[in-house]
Protein backbone atom coordinates (compact mmCIF):
# COMPACT_ATOMS: atom_id res chain seq x y z
CA UNK A 1 0.00 0.00 0.00
CA UNK A 2 1.30 3.33 -0.77
CA UNK A 3 1.32 6.57 1.55
CA UNK A 4 -1.54 8.48 1.88
CA UNK A 5 -0.99 12.30 0.18
CA UNK A 6 1.22 14.33 2.12
CA UNK A 7 -1.02 16.56 4.22
CA UNK A 8 -0.01 18.81 7.50
CA UNK A 9 -0.58 16.01 10.23
CA UNK A 10 -2.48 17.18 13.63
CA UNK A 11 -1.11 15.61 16.76
CA UNK A 12 -1.40 16.28 20.36
CA UNK A 13 1.35 14.49 22.04
CA UNK A 14 0.89 14.28 26.10
CA UNK A 15 3.84 12.76 28.32
CA UNK A 16 0.75 11.07 30.53
CA UNK A 17 -3.24 10.96 30.07
CA UNK A 18 -5.95 8.67 31.46
CA UNK A 19 -6.78 7.56 27.37
CA UNK A 20 -5.94 8.58 24.46
CA UNK A 21 -9.03 7.30 22.90
CA UNK A 22 -11.04 9.54 25.48
CA UNK A 23 -9.16 12.53 24.74
CA UNK A 24 -9.84 11.77 20.96
CA UNK A 25 -14.00 12.06 21.81
CA UNK A 26 -13.78 14.70 24.00
CA UNK A 27 -11.69 17.01 21.54
CA UNK A 28 -14.86 15.63 18.65
CA UNK A 29 -17.76 17.15 21.20
CA UNK A 30 -15.72 20.01 21.69
CA UNK A 31 -15.83 20.99 17.87
CA UNK A 32 -12.99 19.54 16.56
CA UNK A 33 -13.49 19.04 13.00
CA UNK A 34 -10.52 16.52 12.91
CA UNK A 35 -8.55 14.17 11.74
CA UNK A 36 -6.17 14.74 14.69
CA UNK A 37 -3.89 12.71 16.36
CA UNK A 38 -3.34 11.76 19.88
CA UNK A 39 -0.59 10.76 21.56
CA UNK A 40 0.81 9.96 25.14
CA UNK A 41 3.86 8.22 26.79
CA UNK A 42 1.54 6.68 29.33
CA UNK A 43 -1.87 5.56 29.94
CA UNK A 44 -3.14 5.63 33.44
CA UNK A 45 -7.22 4.56 32.45
CA UNK A 46 -6.53 2.73 29.09
CA UNK A 47 -9.69 0.92 28.22
CA UNK A 48 -9.27 -3.00 27.61
CA UNK A 49 -11.73 -5.97 26.56
CA UNK A 50 -14.71 -5.49 27.69
CA UNK A 51 -14.42 -2.08 29.72
CA UNK A 52 -11.38 -3.33 31.32
CA UNK A 53 -8.76 -0.97 33.30
CA UNK A 54 -5.49 -1.31 31.07
CA UNK A 55 -2.36 0.17 32.86
CA UNK A 56 -0.24 1.66 29.98
CA UNK A 57 3.60 2.14 30.69
CA UNK A 58 6.03 4.15 29.08
CA UNK A 59 7.70 2.68 26.06
CA UNK A 60 4.77 1.37 24.24
CA UNK A 61 3.37 3.38 21.59
CA UNK A 62 -0.03 4.80 22.99
CA UNK A 63 -2.12 7.03 19.82
CA UNK A 64 -5.45 7.36 18.76
CA UNK A 65 -7.06 9.30 15.80
CA UNK A 66 -10.25 11.42 15.48
CA UNK A 67 -12.03 11.76 12.08
CA UNK A 68 -15.53 12.49 11.39
CA UNK A 69 -17.79 10.80 9.07
CA UNK A 70 -15.28 8.69 8.18
CA UNK A 71 -17.93 6.77 5.89
CA UNK A 72 -21.74 6.09 5.03
CA UNK A 73 -23.28 4.32 7.83
CA UNK A 74 -23.74 1.67 5.78
CA UNK A 75 -19.84 1.07 5.71
CA UNK A 76 -18.42 2.51 9.18
CA UNK A 77 -18.74 -1.72 10.17
CA UNK A 78 -16.20 -2.13 7.60
CA UNK A 79 -13.43 0.79 9.73
CA UNK A 80 -11.93 -2.41 11.86
CA UNK A 81 -10.87 -4.02 9.10
CA UNK A 82 -9.60 -0.81 7.71
CA UNK A 83 -7.34 0.00 10.55
CA UNK A 84 -6.03 -3.09 11.07
CA UNK A 85 -4.55 -2.96 7.56
CA UNK A 86 -3.26 0.23 8.13
CA UNK A 87 -1.44 -0.56 11.59
CA UNK A 88 0.55 -4.00 10.01
CA UNK A 89 1.50 -2.21 7.14
CA UNK A 90 3.35 0.30 9.52
CA UNK A 91 4.69 -2.20 11.20
CA UNK A 92 5.56 -4.00 7.98
CA UNK A 93 7.40 -1.00 7.42
CA UNK A 94 9.52 -1.05 10.82
CA UNK A 95 10.25 -4.76 10.30
CA UNK A 96 12.12 -4.30 7.07
CA UNK A 97 12.70 -7.32 4.94
CA UNK A 98 11.11 -9.55 7.58
CA UNK A 99 7.85 -7.44 6.55
CA UNK A 100 6.09 -11.03 5.78
CA UNK A 101 6.21 -11.87 9.65
CA UNK A 102 3.30 -8.87 10.17
CA UNK A 103 -0.30 -10.22 9.56
CA UNK A 104 -3.68 -9.37 10.61
CA UNK A 105 -6.42 -11.66 12.27
CA UNK A 106 -10.07 -10.98 12.02
CA UNK A 107 -11.68 -8.79 13.33
CA UNK A 108 -8.79 -6.36 13.94
CA UNK A 109 -5.96 -8.00 15.16
CA UNK A 110 -2.38 -7.73 14.34
CA UNK A 111 0.11 -10.15 14.99
CA UNK A 112 3.73 -10.57 14.38
CA UNK A 113 5.16 -14.34 13.90
CA UNK A 114 2.02 -15.19 15.16
CA UNK A 115 2.02 -13.09 18.24
CA UNK A 116 0.35 -10.35 19.29
CA UNK A 117 2.00 -7.09 19.09
CA UNK A 118 -0.80 -4.57 18.86
CA UNK A 119 -4.20 -3.82 20.22
CA UNK A 120 -6.97 -1.98 18.41
CA UNK A 121 -9.95 -0.07 20.00
CA UNK A 122 -12.17 1.57 17.82
CA UNK A 123 -15.07 4.01 19.09
CA UNK A 124 -17.85 6.11 17.92
CA UNK A 125 -19.85 8.57 18.97
CA UNK A 126 -22.81 10.46 17.11
CA UNK A 127 -22.55 14.57 17.97
CA UNK A 128 -25.09 16.85 18.50
CA UNK A 129 -24.73 18.40 14.91
CA UNK A 130 -25.52 14.84 13.80
CA UNK A 131 -21.79 14.12 12.27
CA UNK A 132 -20.24 10.72 13.30
CA UNK A 133 -17.06 10.96 15.41
CA UNK A 134 -14.55 7.72 14.97
CA UNK A 135 -11.67 7.29 17.51
CA UNK A 136 -9.25 4.68 16.26
CA UNK A 137 -7.04 4.00 18.92
CA UNK A 138 -4.02 1.62 18.96
CA UNK A 139 -1.66 0.34 21.92
CA UNK A 140 2.16 -0.95 20.28
CA UNK A 141 4.34 -2.84 21.92
CA UNK A 142 7.47 -1.49 21.47
CA UNK A 143 9.50 -2.04 24.22
CA UNK A 144 6.76 -4.13 26.77
CA UNK A 145 4.47 -6.46 26.49
CA UNK A 146 1.62 -7.81 29.32
CA UNK A 147 2.97 -10.02 31.90
CA UNK A 148 -0.19 -11.92 32.39
CA UNK A 149 -1.05 -12.93 28.40
CA UNK A 150 -2.80 -16.04 27.88
CA UNK A 151 -1.39 -15.55 24.95
CA UNK A 152 1.57 -15.60 22.83
CA UNK A 153 2.71 -11.68 22.76
CA UNK A 154 5.70 -9.97 21.66
CA UNK A 155 6.97 -6.69 21.14
CA UNK A 156 9.45 -4.59 18.03
CA UNK A 157 11.98 -5.29 20.64
CA UNK A 158 11.83 -8.58 20.81
CA UNK A 159 11.15 -8.78 17.13
CA UNK A 160 14.74 -6.57 16.98
CA UNK A 161 12.80 -4.09 15.36
CA UNK A 162 12.39 -1.36 17.90
CA UNK A 163 12.71 2.29 16.88
CA UNK A 164 12.20 5.68 18.75
CA UNK A 165 8.61 6.17 19.43
CA UNK A 166 8.21 9.40 17.01
CA UNK A 167 9.86 6.94 14.53
CA UNK A 168 6.86 3.86 15.30
CA UNK A 169 4.54 6.80 15.04
CA UNK A 170 5.24 7.77 12.11
CA UNK A 171 4.94 4.69 10.46
CA UNK A 172 1.96 3.95 12.05
CA UNK A 173 0.36 7.22 11.48
CA UNK A 174 1.33 7.13 8.15
CA UNK A 175 -0.27 3.85 7.12
CA UNK A 176 -3.47 3.81 8.80
CA UNK A 177 -3.98 7.25 7.00
CA UNK A 178 -3.22 5.68 3.83
CA UNK A 179 -5.09 2.91 4.60
CA UNK A 180 -8.29 5.02 5.29
CA UNK A 181 -7.33 6.68 2.05
CA UNK A 182 -7.71 3.47 -0.24
CA UNK A 183 -11.30 2.84 1.72
CA UNK A 184 -12.20 6.00 0.02
CA UNK A 185 -15.63 6.35 2.20
CA UNK A 186 -16.31 2.58 1.16
CA UNK A 187 -15.63 3.36 -2.26
CA UNK A 188 -12.10 1.32 -2.41
CA UNK A 189 -13.52 -1.48 0.27
CA UNK A 190 -13.17 -4.08 -2.50
CA UNK A 191 -9.22 -3.19 -2.42
CA UNK A 192 -8.74 -3.04 1.53
CA UNK A 193 -10.80 -6.36 1.34
CA UNK A 194 -8.45 -8.33 -1.32
CA UNK A 195 -5.15 -6.93 0.73
CA UNK A 196 -6.45 -7.84 4.09
CA UNK A 197 -6.68 -11.33 2.82
CA UNK A 198 -3.97 -11.48 1.18
CA UNK A 199 -2.43 -10.97 4.42
CA UNK A 200 -4.66 -12.84 6.73
CA UNK A 201 -3.97 -15.49 9.66
CA UNK A 202 -5.50 -18.85 9.56
CA UNK A 203 -7.75 -18.77 6.00
CA UNK A 204 -9.00 -21.79 5.66
CA UNK A 205 -8.21 -23.29 8.87
CA UNK A 206 -10.56 -24.69 11.49
CA UNK A 207 -11.85 -22.38 13.71
CA UNK A 208 -14.51 -21.73 16.28
CA UNK A 209 -16.61 -18.43 17.02
CA UNK A 210 -18.24 -17.79 20.08
CA UNK A 211 -20.74 -15.32 19.59
CA UNK A 212 -23.14 -13.64 22.36
CA UNK A 213 -25.39 -16.57 22.79
CA UNK A 214 -23.45 -19.52 21.25
CA UNK A 215 -20.46 -20.96 19.82
CA UNK A 216 -20.20 -22.31 16.01
CA UNK A 217 -17.33 -23.99 14.57
CA UNK A 218 -16.24 -24.66 10.42
CA UNK A 219 -13.48 -23.55 8.35
CA UNK A 220 -12.39 -19.80 7.85
CA UNK A 221 -13.34 -19.08 3.99
CA UNK A 222 -13.35 -15.68 3.50
CA UNK A 223 -14.59 -12.41 3.70
CA UNK A 224 -17.98 -11.54 2.21
CA UNK A 225 -18.09 -7.85 0.57
CA UNK A 226 -19.64 -6.61 4.11
CA UNK A 227 -16.05 -7.20 5.76
CA UNK A 228 -17.97 -10.40 7.72
CA UNK A 229 -16.21 -13.48 8.14
CA UNK A 230 -17.93 -16.50 6.26
CA UNK A 231 -17.63 -19.53 7.99
CA UNK A 232 -17.62 -23.26 6.23
CA UNK A 233 -19.79 -25.90 8.48
CA UNK A 234 -19.14 -29.42 8.15
CA UNK A 235 -22.29 -29.90 6.50
CA UNK A 236 -21.26 -27.40 3.79
CA UNK A 237 -23.52 -24.46 4.75
CA UNK A 238 -21.79 -20.89 5.00
CA UNK A 239 -22.42 -18.60 8.08
CA UNK A 240 -21.67 -14.67 7.54
CA UNK A 241 -20.63 -13.26 11.12
CA UNK A 242 -20.46 -9.56 11.83
CA UNK A 243 -18.45 -9.87 15.44
CA UNK A 244 -17.33 -12.45 17.66
CA UNK A 245 -14.10 -14.13 19.43
CA UNK A 246 -12.68 -16.04 16.97
CA UNK A 247 -10.71 -18.92 17.96
CA UNK A 248 -8.54 -20.81 15.36
CA UNK A 249 -8.10 -25.15 16.17
CA UNK A 250 -5.27 -26.39 14.05
CA UNK A 251 -1.92 -27.26 14.94
CA UNK A 252 -0.84 -23.70 14.95
CA UNK A 253 -3.60 -22.43 17.55
CA UNK A 254 -1.58 -21.38 19.72
CA UNK A 255 0.20 -19.33 17.82
CA UNK A 256 -3.13 -17.47 17.12
CA UNK A 257 -4.71 -15.59 20.14
CA UNK A 258 -8.15 -15.26 20.30
CA UNK A 259 -8.67 -13.15 23.10
CA UNK A 260 -6.63 -9.38 22.83
CA UNK A 261 -5.84 -7.60 24.76
CA UNK A 262 -2.67 -5.11 24.20
CA UNK A 263 -2.43 -1.40 25.06
CA UNK A 264 -5.43 0.43 23.84
CA UNK A 265 -6.79 -2.90 23.66
CA UNK A 266 -8.97 -4.22 21.36
CA UNK A 267 -12.52 -5.09 21.88
CA UNK A 268 -14.40 -7.67 19.86
CA UNK A 269 -17.77 -5.58 20.28
CA UNK A 270 -16.60 -2.74 18.63
CA UNK A 271 -18.20 -3.61 15.55
CA UNK A 272 -21.26 -3.68 16.99
CA UNK A 273 -20.79 -0.53 19.01
CA UNK A 274 -20.22 1.13 15.82
CA UNK A 275 -23.56 -0.27 14.19
CA UNK A 276 -25.42 0.53 17.27
CA UNK A 277 -23.71 3.97 16.89
CA UNK A 278 -24.77 4.91 13.18
CA UNK A 279 -28.41 3.88 14.48
CA UNK A 280 -28.21 6.42 17.36
CA UNK A 281 -30.50 9.64 16.27
CA UNK A 282 -28.85 13.73 16.88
Amino acid sequence: MSRAPETERRRLAFAEVGSTNTLALEAARAGDPGPLWVTAERQSAGRGRRGRAWVSEAGNLYASWLVVDPAPVDQLSNLPLVASLGVRDGLARLLGDRADRAVVKWPNDVLIGGKKAVGILLESERLPDGRMAVVVGCGVNVAHVPTEAPYGVTSLKLEAAERPLDIVFDAVAGAVEAAFALFRRGEGFGEVRRQWLSLAVGLGEPCRVNLADRSIEGRFEALDPQGRLILRQDDGRTIAIAAGDLFFLGADAREMPGISASGEAEDMKNVSRLNEATRARP
